[in-house]
């Protein structure tokens, strides 16, 4: 790394670019005058003091007095650099104190849409690592593999995982739903790679993770989150509990009802096309 780089790294952190020139002269060689300084940075001899004075308030330097002249030295880059850390931190924390207290909680139920594969994979580890109770999932075995480490981590967590998925899946210590289902399903399913609720709190629901072009829906709405789990655990037993039911699910099933369970009736009754329907 050259040392302009270095030197709009340092602008980055809250250093003039004088302040960050003098400095990388400093640990280039010191100690130093000022004057010799001016000549090492390239900053002009009326600047230099006062970039000087700037530099040791910041703590970036040190004046040592030597036979009547000062000269000046850097402070070691990593005492600097944890020192700068640490105050960043502190700021970065009070200021999240300070905007908490200020906000007020939106009457509003918004939906943010998220595009890209990789923004709604980053956003579903996010979730993941954010959860402190369960996780629930509808999830492809592809879009599995790419979630399983983080998954892996919230289940030695403590976290409740729950897998609905298509296929057999193996993570250790999480529960696996694999239900049978029929062609349709599987069609259906495809086209939503991935439905995720936290702690019953958020959901995330990604029609795809192709690329660009993938797309999903983030919500904290408490109505839509219940209805993504009620979904998540309650519709996909419906093909095992038909299937366990037989016949009887014919008479439990009302006859203006049936139309929505067709496609599944058919797969696990197949003879219920052919019977009454009242």
């Amino acid at each position: 790394m050259n040392n302009a780089q270095i030197i709009t790294h340092l602008q980055d952190l809250g250093f003039s670019e004088y302040e960050a020139r003098a400095y990388v002269a400093l640990l280039q060689k010191n100690p130093v005058s000022g004057y010799e300084l001016s000549k090492l940075s390239g900053i002009p001899r009326s600047m230099i003091y006062e970039v000087l004075g700037k530099l040791t308030t910041r703590g970036a330097a040190r004046s040592l007095p030597v036979k009547g002249t000062a000269l000046y030295a850097p402070v070691p880059a990593d005492e600097l650099l944890d020192r700068l850390q640490r105050e960043h931190e502190e700021l970065i924390q009070r200021t999240r104190q300070e905007l908490t207290s200020l906000a007020v909680d939106s009457e509003l139920d918004v939906v943010w849409n998220i595009k890209g594969a990789d923004n709604i994979l980053a956003k579903a580890r996010e979730m993941i690592d954010q959860a402190q109770r369960s996780l629930h999932l509808a999830l492809l075995p592809t879009t599995f593999d790419l979630l399983k480490p983080t998954l892996s981590q919230a289940v030695a967590r403590g976290v409740e995982v729950v897998l609905y998925t298509t296929g057999a899946l193996q993570l250790p210590g999480a529960v696996v739903v694999a239900p049978t289902l029929s062609y349709e399903a599987l069609d259906q399913a495809g086209a939503l790679a991935l439905i995720l609720v936290m702690d019953g709190d958020e959901v995330l629901i990604s029609e795809g993770l192709m690329g660009e072009a993938a797309r999903a829906s983030w919500t904290g709405s408490s109505l839509l989150v219940f209805i993504a789990e009620h979904h998540l655990r309650t519709d996909l037993y419906l093909p095992r509990l038909l299937a366990l039911l037989g016949d009887e699910a014919l008479r439990v099933i009302r006859a203006e009802d049936r139309e929505l369970f067709t496609q599944v009736l058919e797969s696990h009754l197949p003879a219920a096309s052919s019977r009454p329907t009242s």
